[in-house]
This record gives C-alpha cells, sequence and structure tokens, in this order.
C-alpha cells in the first residue's frame, strides 16, 4: 500500500482509522524505521515499530465504536519534517461518553512512496475536566 500523498492526507488516514478501530490501517500511516516514536498521554516512549504496533494493539483491542474530532492549532513546515499541533476530542456515543481533550503533536516525513508518521505525542490538556453523560462503566484505554 502507498503511503498517503500529503502530511494532511497522512493525518486523516491515521485518525480514520483511529476512530474506526483498524489497526492495519492505522499502521500503513506509520514508517517502519527504528527511530519513529510514539507517547501516549501519561505513558513511556515508544520507539520503533514493534512497539508502537504493540501499544495501538491494545489500545484498538476495545472495540466500541469512537468518535475523534481533531482541532488542527498550528502547522510547522521544513522540506523533511511537518509537524501538526492538535486538539484531540474523543468520545464514545454509545456510551454517551466524551473525554477531556488531548494536546498532540503528529510528525510525518516524506518517502519514496509518500508521507509517513514518524512522531504521534499526546497529553492531557491542564484545566479541562473529563465531562460524562449517563453511566459509563468502562475499564478502556481512551489511546
Amino acid at each position: 500500500m502507498s503511503a498517503p500523498n500529503s502530511a494532511l492526507a497522512a493525518e486523516q488516514a491515521f485518525y480514520a482509522a483511529f476512530e474506526r478501530g483498524e489497526l492495519d490501517d492505522m499502521l500503513a500511516v506509520w514508517a517502519t524505521g527504528p527511530d519513529i516514536t510514539c507517547i501516549h498521554p501519561m505513558g513511556p516512549v515508544l520507539t520503533g515499530h514493534a512497539a508502537i504496533r504493540a501499544s495501538w494493539a491494545e489500545i484498538l483491542s476495545v472495540h466500541v465504536p469512537r468518535k475523534i474530532e481533531i482541532e488542527r492549532i498550528r502547522v510547522i513546515t521544513t522540506p523533511t519534517l511537518v509537524l501538526h499541533v492538535v486538539y484531540e476530542s474523543l468520545s464514545l456515543p454509545l456510551h454517551r461518553q466524551r473525554f477531556a481533550p488531548m494536546a498532540a503533536i503528529n510528525g510525518y516525513r516524506p518517502f519514496e512512496d509518500g508521507w509517513r508518521m514518524v512522531l504521534h505525542h499526546a497529553s492531557p490538556v491542564g484545566g479541562i475536566e473529563q465531562e460524562t453523560v449517563g453511566q459509563a462503566d468502562l475499564n478502556t484505554t481512551r489511546h
């Protein structure tokens, strides 16, 4: 599978796969080198394709419908790297549960076949509380 033709298309494919819970589609966006990095909220630094695959496999193993809204805050562009600073708003519609937004930085590099993700770092945004509507008793990892 060829990579997306822009950093924006790579980001859209990443979040679409996350929302659908499609591990293979998500991993198709990632580069495969040993220096790729992922940091989930409050989690350790993960480097390399195997560690990143294992972490997303665990997160996406919880099969619940997800809705993810992205607000792009800033785009930093160089010839060899594009960084997107975003707010991620995740909700679980069936459980009427909405989580506090996360701030994330996503990094993309051009490769011969297109743009691939090389960095995803998400962390809580201070001062914003989680909102729960109704009763939801889930033992899930947001991300």
